[in-house]
């Protein structure tokens, strides 16, 4: 099964979200946060940290794992999954390349009733990081 290191960056009881592009292969135009497959010889918190510089261009100063889960569904959705709460981080995050589309600051009201979240898992973790 597939691991991936997500980042969720934290700012004033807000949570960074980006939209998946249209073009991708699972979730398209769903909104998530940034990260990425963990690769070889990596561990969960350097694949965070590399996908958040390659995806938003920001370097993550300081973290904590909050959470790992596994999301079931079609085969080719099925991953094993570390959320990270990032609070300090140095850049400001920007679109780099076309994984997403946009980046939108969200409220812990707002995730919940956004409906378009991938994994789905995500929304009640979310919106309690959105909260601290």
């Amino acid at each position: 099964m597939p691991e991936i290191a997500m980042g969720a960056l934290v700012q004033k009881d807000t949570v960074l979200l980006a939209r998946r592009g249209s073009k991708r292969k699972l979730y398209p135009n769903c909104w998530s946060l940034p990260g990425g497959h963990i690769e070889d010889g990596e561990d969960a918190e350097t694949a965070m940290c590399r996908e958040l510089f390659e995806e938003i261009g920001v370097t993550a100063v300081r973290w904590q794992l909050v959470e790992r889960f596994e999301a079931e569904g079609v085969p080719e959705a099925s991953a094993t999954f570390y959320l990270y709460l990032v609070d300090d981080w140095h850049g400001s995050p920007h679109l780099i390349d076309d994984e997403h589309t946009e980046l939108k600051w969200y409220t812990a009201a707002a995730i919940g009733r956004e409906a378009d979240l991938a994994p789905p898992q995500l929304r009640e973790m979310l919106a309690n990081l959105a909260m601290r």
